[in-house]
């Protein structure tokens, strides 16, 4: 324990939530953060910096709404020196958890706008370049206020932010704007996001406003497209002709089970024997020889 700064308990209205809004909520975390203190009490103080007779808290926001949320009013905090040394440091190293990438970038706003640090000051303190510096802030300002709202709640994904919705942004801010609207009411999933930004780029105007019209019906129209052109292709070729050839076969044995009944000369019942049997050996040398041809490749080709 440093002694020099010692952990102290602290009521929740001498809490100044200054950087509140650069986390994300997450409702998981903020239930197995909730059990934890209910079970073990609060373990780990959280930051802050001393604000005349007040406490700036800089990290610990999961610990104080789990904390409120189980009726506590009281904090467990640790005095630290300087504002903008803690948000470096918490930057640097992050005890709790990884900061996402949206998160980074209101922190790195914060030491940029209200301590007036220069990218190159960021960048130098944190290790890293000043072009990573200026894609985080990017991040942060060319998302509109309504789609930052969406991410920091946990409605839209930090990576869908990052990936999709900022580059939209950048292209067209009403698109993003509108695109976030129906994701938050009926979410695609990264792939599908990919996929919707993907073609978006290629589009003409027209199609653009399509897609983002209803997201849901493009993702299902490619999809059907991509089926289909599975399908045609296994259809044409020698494979087409392989498929052709055991579709009949499975077609006329289904036609001799139905009428299986009519066997009543036991000559031809013992026949039919002997053919069932050569029937079921070809049938599982077929099958022995696919899995023998199997790989992976080949199973998701097929799948």
């Amino acid at each position: 324990m440093n002694t020099e700064n010692p952990i102290k308990e602290v009521d929740f209205h001498l809490l100044v939530l200054r950087y509140r809004h650069t986390r994300i909520q997450n409702q998981k975390a903020l239930r197995r953060m909730q059990n934890s203190i209910m079970t073990y009490g609060q373990i780990v103080p959280a930051l802050v910096t001393r604000e005349k007779d007040r406490f700036v808290l800089i990290d610990g926001y999961l610990r104080y709404e789990a904390l409120k949320a189980s009726g506590r009013d009281c904090l467990k905090v640790q005095l630290a020196e300087g504002e903008p040394d803690s948000l470096i440091n918490l930057l640097v190293t992050n005890d709790d958890r990884q900061l996402e990438a949206i998160e980074q970038a209101g922190l790195i706003q914060e030491l940029h706008h209200r301590f007036s640090y220069s990218f190159a000051e960021i960048a130098n303190r944190l290790g890293r370049d000043k072009s990573w510096v200026k894609r985080r802030l990017d991040l942060v300002e060319s998302l509109p206020e309504e789609v930052m709202g969406a991410v920091m709640k946990g409605t839209v994904s930090s990576w869908a932010a990052s990936r999709v919705l900022a580059p939209l942004s950048r292209a067209n801010e009403q698109d993003c704007l509108d695109l976030t609207g129906k994701i938050v009411a009926d979410p695609l999933s990264t792939r599908e996001l990919v996929c919707l930004y993907d073609h978006y780029r290629k589009s003409t105007r027209a199609v653009r406003d399509r897609i983002i019209a209803d997201p849901r019906l493009f993702i299902r129209t490619v999809k059907e497209q991509e089926q289909h052109k599975q399908g045609k292709q296994i259809n044409d070729g020698p494979e087409g002709k392989w498929f052709k050839d055991i579709r009949i076969v499975c077609h006329i044995l289904k036609r001799l089970q139905g009428q299986s009944t009519i066997m009543l000369d036991r000559e031809i019942r013992r026949r039919c024997r002997i053919w069932l049997n050569d029937a079921e050996k070809a049938i599982i040398e077929l099958k022995k020889q696919a899995k023998n041809h199997d790989n992976p490749g080949i199973s998701a080709y097929h799948s």
